[in-house]
């Protein structure tokens, strides 16, 4: 007969779900009772609908493959209080990629199973400090290896028509720029590189897009992005960035929307400009000085042309009152010659008259060639100076005329009409301007997009903007 079976001593300490997940839940109070300071990098930053913000921070200098993450929440109820630290802080924004110091509590969350952090603070003066610490030791590095010059050094084109523009496609910074070189009415080619110039993916964006502009060849590369706060330009601040400008086989110029700091970018490129706009205005005040030199050329070359045939005109007129005068001398002269001669023979031997006849004759075909060779002469010298000026003319003429010629071609090529036709399009508020600032534009206002062949008339819905965080 079998004994029966043995009881199982770790039955009756079996938990449920929910009282492991109070015990876990008692076990992190008890050793964290009070708030806690947590520094980290932000990843997979979202926001609900209800107004709560979600994001995990990660440990990227923890020196593993796969750093230690800490799931945070930050709810509607403490993110205005968070809100107004990032307004007055002005330089900050939360978002993927961004180091930060927070405060809050830490909890067990039981639907999810999952030890996270309720956020409560933060501290902008550290993600500040940080930025502006690792951007000064980024130029000292910089400045010792000789990087901070290399690219002005290949200096800016006398004439930028070949334009490469690295900037999110589609973004205002894109608008403007192209918008302000449109304007000009000059014929500029430009070549755009999309790139993403937020987030954490920016910094590889920007430096695959500098790489593919070589293949285009352009005279100027602008690399721009709208306004921001610090946190939102941390691509621009990047080492690898740096140094695909510095070793770029074009001149860049940056149009970075910021006016207070300045980003590593801007001390590395050929020339830097405050704002997309700026930066387009600079490449057309440019051109604007080559058009002004070849009117000034051309000015001066229709004077210099005038001048040359008035100073001839002077010089043969100069030259046939100088052949005139001397034939009319010389033939004075033998004139009186011959009358003596002829006094001398009325007064002569009777026996003499045909030699003397003779002689007439004979000093009369004389005067006659000399006279007939001083004109010819003079006027042959004075024909040739004429044909070598007319030809020294037309020929200057004729070169400023092709390079006048040149000009218009490009500016034709790329007139507003044709961009039109390319696919662009332009939208006008009701006062009939180009809509730039979505603070001119509210719920119920007629708008028109003009595009090639036509204009669309529609009506504003709603408008909506950035949030904070």
């Amino acid at each position: 007969m079998c004994a029966p079976a043995a009881s199982v001593p770790w039955v009756d300490s079996t938990y449920t779900v929910a009282e492991l997940s109070r015990a876990i839940a008692r076990a992190v109070s008890r050793a964290l009772p009070d708030e806690v300071w947590v520094e980290g990098e932000i990843r997979d930053l979202s926001r609900s609908r209800n107004g709560h913000v979600y994001f995990t921070l990660i440990d990227p200098d923890d020196g593993v493959d796969q750093p230690p993450v800490l799931p945070v929440s930050l709810f509607a109820s403490d993110k205005a209080a968070v809100n107004r630290v990032l307004v007055r802080s002005g330089a900050m924004r939360m978002t993927d990629g961004v180091h930060i110091r927070i405060r809050g509590r830490i909890g067990h969350y039981a639907p999810r199973g999952t030890v996270q952090l309720r956020m409560t603070w933060i501290d902008t003066d550290f993600t500040i400090g940080r930025l502006a610490a690792a951007r000064r030791a980024l130029l000292h590095k910089l400045e010792a290896a000789g990087h901070l010059e290399r690219n002005a050094l290949l200096g800016l084109p006398r004439l930028p028509l070949r334009i490469g523009l690295i900037t999110s496609i589609g973004s205002a910074a894109h608008a403007d720029f192209v918008t302000e070189l449109e304007r000009s009415g000059y014929g500029f080619a430009v070549a755009v590189a999309d790139a993403r110039v937020q987030g954490i993916d920016a910094e590889q964006s920007i430096v695959a897009a500098l790489r593919a502009m070589a293949g285009h060849a352009p005279d100027i590369v602008a690399l721009v992005r709208g306004g921001g706060a610090q946190t939102d330009l941390a691509a621009f601040d990047a080492e690898a960035v740096a140094i695909a400008i510095a070793h770029a086989p074009f001149p860049v110029i940056t149009g970075i929307g910021h006016e207070i700091d300045t980003t590593v970018a801007d001390h590395v490129s050929a020339a830097s400009l405050k704002t997309p706009t700026a930066c387009a205005q600079h490449i057309v005040a440019m051109v604007d000085r080559v058009v002004r030199d070849l009117d000034h050329a051309q000015g001066r070359l229709v004077r210099a042309a005038g001048g040359g045939l008035l100073r001839s005109e002077r010089r043969m007129a100069a030259a046939a009152a100088r052949a005139s005068s001397g034939s009319r001398l010389h033939l004075n002269r033998h004139e009186a010659a011959a009358i003596r001669l002829e006094r001398r023979l009325r007064h002569g031997a009777p026996h003499a008259p045909d030699r003397a006849f003779g002689r007439l004759s004979t000093l009369a075909s004389r005067i006659r060639g000399v006279a007939s060779a001083d004109l010819g002469s003079e006027h042959a010298a004075v024909d040739e100076r004429s044909r070598r000026l007319q030809r020294e003319t037309q020929r200057s003429l004729a070169a400023a005329a092709r390079r006048l010629a040149a000009l218009d071609a490009l500016r034709r090529a790329h007139a507003p009409e044709r961009m039109l036709a390319r696919g662009w399009s332009v939208t006008y508020g009701a006062d009939g301007r180009p809509l730039r600032d979505l603070a001119t534009v509210s719920a119920g206002d007629e708008i028109r997009t003009r595009l090639q062949g036509g204009e669309i008339v529609s009506t504003v819905d709603t408008t909506q903007e950035d949030s904070t965080t």
